[in-house]
């Protein structure tokens, strides 16, 4: 695709030590090689270093300095105190900043993963609309004995009051309006899943992944918010309060943390490295040195995964790479790299950690989801429910977002290794929470059409209608300001927020579960030099 096109590297610096020699010698002052300096090019062409900070993938690796770097000859290196060695990963406990406050951070490799990785073959959309009746049905069987089990037992809340209102328009005309918003709604939602990769594309990863710290952290606090405020109503008003609850989980699982460098080769899926140690690689910040040769002892172990990517800056093949030095990290580090025809891997850019990875994210999920987990699967029974202005533009704000991430998480993110699996069974109650609000979606329009919630609904004749969906004061409060077609759109819409993207949790992982226990594919290790 074009967009593919657009994210080939432009051809990396190369910093060697007969390079960095030469530069050496034509600048005034060795304390200004971080910000003003000029990079010589092997063919002796000098390239100023602001004008070769970029946005692509390479901007870190090849043109990044940073005052904890090596210098520009091989006598200075031995001067410089070696960086400090970390207590634990990087951006492990809160996003750090990495060099100059508006620095750009190299998020293309980020923005590419999100879009691009297939750690297993997509099943197809014929098998999607096969599946999606089963799902439809076994939804709305575990939501029916959730229900009646909920209501056997007398759990607290509100399972709907019946409210009878007057119709303020005829019968005939009122009849085509609620047949006019259940199927345009239902467009939207549709269009919304099947338009998802657009909506990532455009909208999603520049939003959750952005190219500078400041506005990473600005929608790190938004999203905080977001998903702290929304648990307080899950009691008042359960739709709009699940659906900021699953914003805000969204942005964890389909947002990437990303730095402009790194503390050093086992952080380099965050971003290349500035450790002394790591000079002369291709993930360290100067780029390769190719006269230093390759030092086995400082090679990165890399996983490959699958995905279709464009070709490199020297003719190779772009792959993405998980990269995990440490087997019981948690985290799902990832770099993109370049196999050379030789079979040489080359480090090119960061795509990132997943922000669920980091203790802050976990940390708003306890307080979030995790302390007000009862009212959350009560309110999947269909107790608590507010129809109205704010459900119907809550839902309509949430679906592109929540449809978006669990589909792109659910059927190829989530499944490119074992710690992405554990937040879909562990964080995730995978699959009971799934069948929780796949039911509670499933059900509520299921029983809109059949007239459960509205008996009038299809009735020309009808002048008055009862409505039994939630609160009595919520109904009469739609009422007042849209009167059965507010209802009618609310509750359509409602019930849409949660069904595809539960499918795409629950069948997106069992497919690629099912792919990954029957393949006979094998694993392909590389050696990031």
């Amino acid at each position: 695709s074009e967009w593919l096109k657009l994210e080939r590297l432009p051809k990396a610096f190369r910093l060697c030590p007969q390079v960095r020699a030469a530069s050496m010698a034509a600048m005034d002052a060795p304390s200004k090689v971080a910000s003003k300096a000029s990079v010589v090019t092997s063919d002796a062409v000098e390239v100023p270093h602001e004008a070769s900070k970029s946005t692509d993938l390479d901007s870190a690796s090849s043109t990044g300095f940073d005052s904890g770097s090596a210098s520009s000859s091989e006598e200075s290196v031995t001067e410089v105190a070696p960086a400090a060695k970390c207590s634990a990963p990087d951006s492990a406990f809160y996003l750090e900043r990495v060099g100059e406050a508006g620095e750009e951070l190299p998020v293309s490799g980020a923005w590419l993963y999100n879009s691009a990785v297939r750690p297993v073959p997509l099943p197809s959309v014929c098998l999607k609309l096969l599946i999606l009746p089963v799902f439809w049905f076994l939804s709305v069987l575990f939501h029916r004995q959730q229900r009646n089990f909920m209501m056997d037992w007398k759990v607290p809340g509100e399972p709907g009051q019946e409210v009878t209102l007057a119709r303020t328009l005829p019968g005939a005309w009122q009849v085509a309006i609620n047949a006019a918003c259940v199927v345009l709604l239902s467009g939207y939602a549709m269009s919304a899943y099947i338009f998802h990769q657009k909506i990532l594309d455009n909208v999603l990863n520049p939003l959750f992944t952005p190219r500078t710290h400041t506005r990473h952290v600005a929608i790190s606090v938004l999203m905080f918010a977001i998903g702290i405020g929304s648990s307080f109503f899950l009691t008042e008003n359960w739709v709009p309060a699940a659906a900021g609850l699953f914003m805000f989980f969204g942005y964890a699982i389909c947002g990437r943390t990303i730095q402009s460098s790194s503390s050093g080769r086992g952080q380099i899926g965050l971003g290349p490295s500035r450790s002394q140690d790591d000079v002369g690689m291709s993930f360290h910040t100067h780029g390769p040195c190719p006269e230093s040769g390759v030092q086995q002892g400082k090679c990165v172990k890399a996983t490959l995964l699958g995905g279709e990517l464009a070709v490199g800056q020297a003719g190779g093949e772009l792959r993405f790479a998980r990269v995990q030095l440490d087997p019981f990290a948690v985290a799902d580090d990832a770099v993109l790299v370049e196999i050379s025809p030789s079979g040489a891997c080359t480090y090119r850019g960061p795509c990132g950690r997943a922000n669920i990875f980091r203790l802050d994210c976990l940390l708003v999920l306890l307080l979030s989801f995790g302390f007000h987990l009862p009212q959350f699967i009560i309110g999947g029974g269909g107790f608590n429910q507010c129809a109205g202005v704010v459900e119907l533009v809550v839902s309509l704000i949430y679906i592109p977002v929540g449809y978006t991430c669990f589909a792109v998480f659910g059927f190829r993110v989530g499944l490119t290794c074992r710690w992405s699996m554990m937040v879909v069974l562990v964080l995730c109650l995978w699959p009971v929470i799934n069948l929780v609000l796949g039911g509670k979606g499933c059900a509520t329009l299921t029983d809109l059409v059949s007239q459960a919630f509205l008996p009038q609904i299809w009735d020309p004749h009808a002048t008055t209608f009862q409505f039994n969906r939630g609160f009595a004061t919520c109904t009469e409060s739609a009422y007042a300001v849209g009167g059965e077609t507010l209802l009618v759109a609310s509750t359509t819409i409602a019930a849409w927020v949660h069904i595809m993207s539960n499918f795409s949790f629950l069948f997106g992982f069992l497919s690629g579960m099912s792919q990954m226990a029957f393949s006979k594919a094998e694993v392909q290790k590389v050696s990031i030099a």
